[in-house]
């Protein structure tokens, strides 16, 4: 069931790009800020846990009610919606096409757009250096996106993913700074998995050599936000050695090739498994 709200869910947000518009996060901030009036004296820890609980418990408890209710079809619904909404904010290769296109036009201010879309960042106004960067972000955004959710869609169904969305929204609210901060340490942990299965599918598809030693002779850091990101991205350009240069916007076609198929090297893995009766 998993498998096929994951395929499904990934069709659906490929396809119907109106669907970006519905993942408001705007009750979440107002939330937080009503919690914040009353929990703000607390330590970040306790405030993380009273913000965090009662949603936790909705979906939980949602997920139980559902769980064998007319043979699981109400329950299925459920979790592609979910899933659904907790991918993005937006559609990577939908980003990654439009920057391609404002690149390809030569609409400077388009590019530059996009390219702080995807990277989260304002971005360099120079060519090249834009590029990279791109190159990079769409190697370590990929498991924000889209891989991280797989990842916890399938390790605790709609609860996993939505619980991980929410907390990576909880680590930006800026204005809360030790909460952010606790926020983004929690989140760092539970990318750490997924961002190394991730690489992993990065060298099987790619220059598994060079991905290696990448990896390998990468430097470590201790903050588990940046150590995430090195691992993607050092293994990703790993992957990328001695693939065929065709012109400026090379890097970024085979930078979005290699996340798509590594995806799809998971999710095969997990149809085997599903098939397997080792996850259902």
């Amino acid at each position: 069931m998993a498998l096929i709200s994951i395929i499904l869910g990934l069709f659906l947000d490929r396809t119907f790009r109106h669907l970006h518009d519905l993942r408001d996060m705007t009750w979440f901030e107002f939330y937080v800020q009503k919690i914040q009036q009353v929990a703000g004296k607390f330590t970040p820890a306790i405030q993380f846990i009273i913000i965090i609980t009662p949603p936790f418990l909705l979906f939980l408890g949602m997920q139980v009610i559902l769980d064998d209710f007319l043979f699981n079809l109400p329950a299925f619904i459920f979790g592609v919606i979910v899933f659904i909404y907790c991918l993005g904010p937006a559609c990577l290769s939908t980003d990654i096409e439009a920057y391609i296109h404002a690149r390809t036009m030569g609409d400077d201010d388009d590019a530059l757009h996009y390219a702080g879309t995807i990277t989260g960042s304002v971005a360099s106004p120079l060519p090249d250096q834009q590029t990279s960067d791109v190159t990079r972000a769409i190697l370590y955004i990929a498991n924000e996106r889209i891989f991280a959710t797989i990842f916890w869609f399938i390790i605790l169904g709609p609860l996993g993913c939505m619980t991980y969305r929410l907390i990576s929204e909880l680590s930006k609210q800026i204005e809360f700074n030790a909460l952010a901060e606790f926020s983004d340490y929690i989140h760092s942990l539970m990318a750490w998995v997924p961002a190394r299965m991730l690489a992993a599918g990065y060298a099987l598809i790619g220059n598994f050599d060079c991905a290696y030693h990448a990896y390998k002779n990468r430097a470590y850091a201790s903050d588990f936000s940046q150590s995430n990101n090195d691992v993607l991205i050092t293994t990703g350009l790993g992957a990328m050695q001695k693939v065929e240069n065709g012109d400026e916007l090379a890097s970024i076609y085979t930078a979005q090739t290699l996340v798509i198929r590594a995806i799809i090297v998971w999710i095969s893995i997990l149809a085997v498994l599903t098939l397997g009766g080792i996850l259902n």
